[in-house]
């Protein structure tokens, strides 16, 4: 075989194989929580009090990881989308959990109820801090693709 056959018979196997990585890069879905196991349970109050004591190492122990987190409901939120936030932790504190659930879990929100307790499960992306003028305004553990795992 010459060269220029061997290296056209090496692009294409090259352009080929990139391909076949691209589809499946494109095609590929997320983890559905429900059947992973967590890295780290910890309650709602527990979480946020970390991240408000200090949230860069906090971020640096949750961010990323999978979070199995009990707590009060103290609200549930629905987006003009139709997607579903559970809100956990202290009813008597301005600072909370927030858990968009997974959309394929979403009637999962419908069998919880405000002042009930649940476990959710998801991927910690990170903290909000809410301050003004020195005065905390609350602030919010960010989960995503959260679903329930135990309904109280």
């Amino acid at each position: 075989m010459s060269k220029k056959k061997i290296i056209w018979l090496f692009v294409l196997l090259v352009i080929t194989a990139g391909g076949w990585y691209g589809y499946k890069e494109y095609t590929r879905t997320n983890k559905d929580l429900s059947k992973v196991k967590a890295d780290i349970s910890i309650s709602a109050v527990s979480l946020v009090k970390e991240f408000e004591t200090n949230d860069s190492t906090a971020n640096k122990k949750y961010s990323g990881k999978i979070i199995e987190t009990d707590g009060n409901v103290k609200s549930i939120e629905k987006d003009d989308k139709g997607y579903y936030t559970i809100v956990l932790g202290d009813t008597n504190s301005m600072s909370s959990v927030r858990c968009p659930l997974d959309t394929i879990h979403s009637e999962d929100a419908a069998q919880l109820k405000t002042g009930s307790s649940a476990i959710i499960r998801g991927v910690c992306t990170g903290f909000k801090k809410n301050e003004l003028l020195g005065e905390n305004l609350g602030s919010d553990v960010e989960l995503n693709r959260c679903v329930v795992i135990i309904k109280k």
